[in-house]
């Protein structure tokens, strides 16, 4: 499938390839951030990583995202429903603060 393009929308969309490329074209070159399962991020950060986890769950809980139960009290239906997560910890990068990021298991 070929896309015609007019002249100012292919110099809006090189424009902003061009940006991208700036954001990552350093010294360094591209940088990742590494993310470590709370077990490995618990034992990496300490107490900051634990303020980083209460912060995360508190903000999906204020906007109820979803309502914590506990699974003895669940229905055999509702345990098949439920969907698993993970909590991951990452430090980010320019700020050196701890971010806790909660994630869907799609496996």
């Amino acid at each position: 499938m070929k896309a015609d393009y007019e002249e100012h929308d292919a110099i809006l969309i090189a424009c902003c390839m061009m940006q991208i490329k700036a954001m990552f074209d350093t010294d360094e070159g591209l940088n990742f951030i590494q993310q470590y399962y709370i077990n490995q991020g618990l034992k990496k950060f300490g107490d900051d990583g634990k303020d980083a986890v209460d912060e995360e769950l508190r903000q999906m809980l204020l906007r109820d995202c979803f309502t914590p139960e506990f699974v003895k009290d669940m229905t055999a239906s509702e345990r098949k429903k439920a969907r698993s997560t993970m909590m991951l910890l990452a430090e980010k990068q320019f700020e050196k603060t701890i971010k806790g990021r909660l994630v869907y298991r799609g496996n």
